[in-house]
């Protein structure tokens, strides 16, 4: 529930940009520690906010603004979609969007492959991340 949260947010900061970071609600907790962290590490205060909350109460009104200059999100397609319509009836300019969202992964294996490597590479990427990833297996 951080890495992919955490890789938004500092590719955004890195880049120049200031952050609204809405986390899912599932894990508002040990992202205000992070954004802590990075504070404590000296990271501006102003650069960065944490904005904790339901997606279907937030959401809408955070793409919506005409502040956001863009947005990355992760989770459910349908939720992507929604977020793709409203940046898209927005009256500011259009913005960048970048979604990662259920993905369907599979691992082609041919005769060259050694199974061990296989079997190694296939219960990383299942498990790792606790298979949260969106290029999990």
């Amino acid at each position: 529930p951080l890495a992919i949260f955490l890789g938004q947010v500092t590719a955004a900061l890195v880049a120049g940009n200031t952050v609204v970071a809405k986390p899912a609600e599932q894990t508002s907790l040990i992202a205000a520690r992070a954004i802590d962290l990075m504070l404590e590490a000296g990271f501006p205060a102003g650069v960065i906010q944490l904005l904790p909350g339901r997606g279907g109460e937030i959401g809408h009104a955070l793409t919506s603004h005409d502040a956001i200059a863009g947005v990355a999100f992760t989770g459910s397609t349908a939720t992507a979609q929604r977020i793709n319509v409203t940046l898209a009836e927005r009256t500011a300019k259009p913005v960048p969007f970048i979604a990662e969202t259920g993905g369907q992964n599979a691992m082609i294996v041919d005769s060259t492959a050694l199974p061990e490597q296989v079997v190694r590479d296939v219960i990383r990427s299942a498990f790792a991340s606790a298979g949260q990833r969106c290029s999990a297996l």
